[in-house]
């Protein structure tokens, strides 16, 4: 047998009082982790990246999106149901975590290009579940989503329309989901401490 390899140690700081979601994402973008995956010049371009650059919309989406019977403020009811449906499939637990309302509140102040964008990315999915399938994403089963999951995961390597659709949904659901509370405390926040850097996602079946 071979010599166990030394596990990873996180560092670790005293949390001050209050820390937000804000600090969290800021985190996130600086160590490009949780699976963000994508290059320091085009992750620097993300939408998600603009919107730390205001604590008052991130604490105001956070806010919105915590609402019991959530209304999307920007999302139709269908792309709303495709986003909460691909977050989940992507990283498990979004849907708790909220995910889709959050990102659904961050679009509604964002730009007329990262809106489009992202309707287009969404709009990419159910037209692949369409081309594969015959029917929207939502109306797919899990095998058929993760048909579809592996295609787009393919694309993203091969740089198309589809995995470019992928990479930016995957980013805006990463940062959304690992700077929420469940997230946090996936990777290991007790409250009490958090990252002062962040490791490389590795949630099952997440991030395909």
């Amino acid at each position: 047998m071979g010599t166990p390899e030394t596990p990873h140690t996180i560092p670790l700081t005293p949390a001050p009082d209050g820390v937000g979601r804000r600090a969290v994402l800021q985190a996130l973008v600086a160590s490009v982790g949780a699976g963000l995956a994508l290059p320091a010049s085009a992750e620097a371009q993300h939408p998600m990246v603009h919107h730390l650059e205001s604590a008052a919309v991130i604490d105001q989406a956070q806010a919105g999106a915590a609402a019991a019977d959530y209304e999307a403020v920007f999302l139709d009811h269908h792309q709303l149901q495709t986003l909460t449906s691909l977050a989940e499939r992507i990283v498990p637990g979004s849907t708790a975590a909220k995910v889709a309302p959050f990102i659904d509140q961050l679009l509604a102040v964002d730009s007329p290009t990262s809106q489009r964008d992202f309707t287009g990315a969404l709009g990419a999915f159910d037209m692949a579940a369409a081309r594969r399938h015959s029917k929207p994403w939502v109306s797919l089963s899990e095998t058929e989503q993760d048909a579809v999951l592996q295609e787009a995961s393919a694309a993203a390597a091969a740089k198309s329309a589809l995995g470019g659709a992928f990479q930016n949904l995957k980013t805006w659901i990463a940062g959304a989901y690992y700077s929420s509370e469940p997230g946090m405390r996936e990777l290991g926040w007790t409250g009490g401490v958090f990252f002062t850097e962040l490791p490389g996602c590795t949630h099952p079946g997440g991030h395909a």
